[in-house]
């Protein structure tokens, strides 16, 4: 599935969303952890996520922009992104208190949550039921017989033995 395209979860098969929502997660557990100290050493990003107002814009552009895309990867009813906004500005009001922000902000893990959403989401919709098919074989004959008796009519196809 492209992740570019936004479609109807009803519309793509189970293995189309399994892979789908496996990026998404990947992207949630990424941007999660980016701005964490982990067991190495901290980097330069690390630390201005520390930083009250510096972090707390960083958390919520990465929030909104992770937000978009699966927008961009799945149509969202309004109830869904309404949840998923909420988690967004839940995550941005934490990360304005200064230090304390950080610890809570790390733990909230907004992206993950929105993945989960997402996820319970797009697995609970059912498969759109297929198209019911007509009978090809009785419209092909009806069009073969109409087609053979408009060329005995006009003289198609008897060749010349009619001299």
């Amino acid at each position: 599935m492209d992740s570019h395209c936004a479609r109807d979860p009803r519309e793509v098969t189970v293995a189309d969303r399994k892979k789908a929502l496996r990026e998404l997660r990947k992207r949630a557990k990424h941007l999660d952890r980016k701005w964490s100290v982990g067991l190495r050493k901290p980097d330069g990003m690390t630390i201005l996520s520390i930083v009250p107002f510096v972090g707390s814009a960083m958390s919520t552009t990465l929030a909104v922009g992770y937000l978009r895309r699966i927008n961009g990867t799945f149509y969202l009813s309004e109830e869904v992104e309404n949840e998923m906004m909420n988690h967004i500005v839940k995550n941005t009001v934490m990360a304005a208190i200064p230090l304390v922000g950080w610890i809570l902000r790390r733990g909230y893990s907004v992206n993950k949550r929105n993945y989960k959403t997402l996820e319970k989401y797009v697995m609970s919709m059912p498969l759109r039921e297929p198209p019911q098919r007509r009978n090809t074989d009785s419209a092909r004959h009806r069009h073969t017989a109409s087609n053979s008796a408009l060329c005995q009519d006009s003289g198609i196809g008897s060749g010349l033995s009619s001299a």
